[in-house]
């Protein structure tokens, strides 16, 4: 029997997956005279597995796919300084882009030092002005992450919450000119049965609303909920 369960956590990890809408993150590596690195390793962790790759020869490398959620990346290189990246945010559906990254030799440095900097996520999107995502690790200090309407609702200076109501109203419109949509499920006007603990990310579409969200003609939240392995890795560590 105990054999069995890690069969199972892992199959069950695999199907969810797979339904799970995917991000990517994408940068360019240079050397100390900023010139392209060629085949410079670049990885990050899933859990307790790496996902890597290599630049090419234009310096660039690309890691997918990748669940949404935060990453830290490590690039390193023969003879050169370890450079590392933390807090990076990826959203489903989405691309990370990081900013360049120069390597510098290790004879001018102890091999022991790690040159880093923190992601910073940008406050608005110049793709798509109209859209906010927002990952669990955002809202996890939140005083009203219990309640996700509420949550929405202060995530968007767009969205109007009716007093003593969970109705939102999407720059202006009416409420019911708005929708949810659950791992690609459209449900009622009326959010409900989503736990706040499941909420792995939910992006908001106040505007330029994207032609599967059918015939919605105020604003759209899209919520996407953790996979079975994130709800383990959460219960192990003793999260709610």
């Amino acid at each position: 029997m105990n054999k069995l369960i890690p069969l199972l956590l892992a199959a069950l990890f695999g199907a969810s997956a797979m339904a799970q809408q995917l991000g990517e993150i994408q940068g360019t590596v240079l050397d100390e005279q900023g010139q392209p690195l060629f085949l410079a390793n670049v990885v990050t962790e899933r859990g307790e597995n790496l996902i890597g790759t290599t630049t090419d020869d234009r310096g660039r490398f690309v890691l997918k796919p990748l669940p949404p959620g935060t990453y830290t990346v490590r690039i390193s290189f023969v003879g050169l300084v370890t450079h590392e990246t933390t807090g990076i945010l990826v959203n489903a559906d989405k691309i990370t882009f990081l900013k360049e990254v120069r390597m510098v030799s290790s004879i001018t440095l102890p091999t022991v030092n790690i040159v880093g900097r923190r992601w910073e996520k940008p406050l608005i999107d110049p793709e798509e002005p109209s859209k906010i995502t927002v990952l669990a690790a955002e809202f996890e200090d939140s005083p009203v992450r219990k309640n996700p309407v509420a949550l929405i609702a202060s995530s968007s200076p767009d969205i109007y919450r009716a007093p003593n109501s969970d109705d939102l109203y999407f720059r202006g419109s009416r409420s019911d000119a708005m929708a949810y949509f659950v791992d690609g499920v459209k449900v009622a006007a009326r959010l409900s049965g989503v736990p706040p603990s499941s909420i792995a990310s939910f992006t908001i579409y106040t505007g330029g609303l994207p032609a599967r969200y059918g015939d919605v003609t105020g604003g759209a939240v899209a919520i996407e909920t953790k996979s079975y392995f994130d709800l383990y890795m959460q219960a192990q560590a003793g999260l709610r």
